[in-house]
């Protein structure tokens, strides 16, 4: 009795059973052919429709326009209108009055004057206008003046001003140069000259003795370069003279 109450434990009594599920039959058209009828072609199975159809007749195409909705015809209505006073007759020939023939005359009519209008650009093809000012840039206002294509009288003055003194300076180049030609000095200037290079010579070879033994400075590093050189120039030209001396004795 307990055994039937509490079963042994087990790992079968764990595992759940397994469920057969039955499938539903299988779905099959109505429209299935028959055995016979699988041995036709294709085109007689009956879900192709029928084997023959009918020719579409023109006359049932849809026309052009033919949805478009319509607007109701306008009946048009004559209305006579009636004078309610009759008019008089026009009287006959002999009676019509006199017609005086004058001629036109042509009136002069004042038209005001107000301010004039800047010149319009059509811009469309519409005729819409746009009048531009003279600052827009839009109207032709340096080629309409008078002295259009002319030189301007600053540009005149300018190249007067550069001709004279193009002249002047030629002028004072020619002078220059008659100033710089070389001239033939006489025995006597010749001398005096060559005297007054040696006085100059002389003093700056006294300063050049008169300079330090040791020279540590720049100030008189800078010096001795410079009497150096004076004296040297001094030297130069002294030669050249008493050269150009020698030759003219000779000659």
């Amino acid at each position: 009795m307990a055994e039937e109450l509490y079963p042994l434990e087990s790992i079968h009594n764990f595992i759940e059973k397994t469920v057969i599920i039955e499938k539903p039959e299988r779905y099959v058209s109505k429209f299935r052919p028959t055995v016979l009828e699988e041995r036709k072609p294709i085109h007689f199975m009956k879900t192709m429709g029928p084997t023959k159809l009918d020719v579409p007749i023109p006359s049932k195409y849809l026309k052009k326009h033919s949805k478009e909705p319509k607007l109701p015809e306008i009946k048009q209505v004559k209305t006579h209108y009636v004078c309610s006073t009759k008019k008089p007759s026009v009287p006959l020939g002999p009676f019509l009055p006199p017609v005086s023939i004058s001629t036109p005359t042509k009136r002069k009519t004042a038209l005001p004057k107000g301010p004039k209008q800047p010149p319009s650009v059509v811009d469309s093809n519409k005729g819409h206008k746009e009048c531009h000012t003279r600052d827009s840039g839009l109207v032709p206002v340096y080629i309409r003046k008078k002295d259009y294509g002319e030189v301007p009288n600053y540009l005149l003055r300018r190249k007067a001003k550069h001709e004279k003194a193009l002249e002047e300076y030629n002028i004072n180049l020619k002078k220059q140069e008659e100033h710089e030609t070389m001239k033939y000095l006489s025995d006597t200037e010749c001398q005096s000259i060559i005297k007054d290079l040696k006085q100059k010579y002389n003093e700056l070879n006294a300063a050049y003795l008169r300079l330090p033994f040791v020279i540590d400075t720049l100030s008189t590093k800078d010096r001795k370069t410079r009497l150096e050189a004076e004296m040297k120039q001094l030297d130069d030209d002294i030669q050249l003279l008493d050269r150009w001396e020698s030759i003219s004795k000779n000659k």
